[in-house]
């Protein structure tokens, strides 16, 4: 099994099994959780690193549940692709899916990893908010933030969502795709901006060519007219993701010189940084 698999597969196991859920859940009286879906992550969870693959009764054994029961979720995992199926043997492994799955818990996990002592360390020093985010559906959301010290300045938290097409953070996320996912995501995002969809374009395009310029864009008024911001794409090196750092604040305390000049360089330095210290090595043994 290669190491990519071992890791995907010991991101999976990190799901709590039932047994291990907290003590004061009961669930048969905690309406919010879905005994399906915990016994389906525990039928996933029984995959090791290293093992072999198994079939229903093995996996019956390893989660303690019912084989009737395993047969039936083994079968509905394999055919969302979270398991594969050997017709001659009989038997399972992880499939496609799971493995994908695992993959982007890891990568996200790296980014923020990577990313925080670098943007702890840039808002410390300029007392503005320095964000990490990516997409969720046609809007960006932060992922993790590091608030800066003054006494005014942009609250935005892990879990705060901003526009794509108007913030830095945004843009910056859509120049980091390449050329045809970022068509078809503009495509999506279109229909929802009407008369403004042309001059929104045009802002998009300039950051696509300032990325590829100074690697990095802003937003000068077009999200908030009282908030400038400035941002650069984190690319993880297998291309399935993309993130933007990003630092904002109030206009009137980040000119356009300001960001152009020295906070601009320093967003993109930390995220050449993360994708670097992200990068696979390329040392021999």
């Amino acid at each position: 099994m290669s190491s990519d698999v071992k890791s995907a597969a010991r991101t999976l196991r990190r799901v709590p099994r039932a047994a291990e859920r907290p003590p004061e859940i009961d669930d048969a009286a905690d309406t919010q959780y879905v005994a399906a879906v915990g016994r389906a992550l525990q039928v996933l969870e029984a995959f090791r690193p290293g093992d072999e693959p198994m079939g229903n009764a093995e996996i019956a054994e390893r989660t303690g549940l019912p084989k009737p029961t395993v047969s039936r979720l083994t079968y509905t995992l394999a055919q969302c692709g979270y398991l594969s199926y050997d017709t001659r043997r009989r038997d399972y492994e992880l499939g496609g899916g799971a493995l994908a799955l695992g993959a982007a818990a890891l990568s996200r996990r790296n980014v923020r990893s990577i990313a925080r002592p670098l943007m702890r360390a840039l808002a410390r020093d300029r007392a503005f908010n320095v964000g990490l985010g990516t997409r969720d559906r046609l809007s960006m959301i932060y992922t993790d933030a590091c608030e800066g010290g003054a006494l005014i300045g942009l609250r935005l938290y892990a879990g705060s969502r901003i526009p794509m097409l108007t913030s830095a953070m945004g843009r910056a996320y859509l120049a980091g795709l390449d050329a045809a996912e970022r068509d078809a995501l503009l495509e999506e995002l279109r229909p929802q901006h009407g008369s403004e969809w042309a001059t929104l374009l045009k802002g998009v395009e300039r950051a696509r060519r300032d990325v590829e310029r100074r690697g990095f864009c802003t937003s000068a008024g077009e999200w908030q007219k009282d908030i400038h911001g400035v941002a650069a794409p984190v690319r993880t090196p297998d291309g399935g993701r993309v993130f933007a750092v990003n630092l904002g604040g109030p206009a009137y305390m980040l000119p356009l010189k300001l960001l152009d000049e020295e906070l601009g360089p320093r967003i993109a330095g930390i995220a050449r940084q993360i994708e670097s210290a992200l990068a696979p090595s390329t040392g021999t043994v």
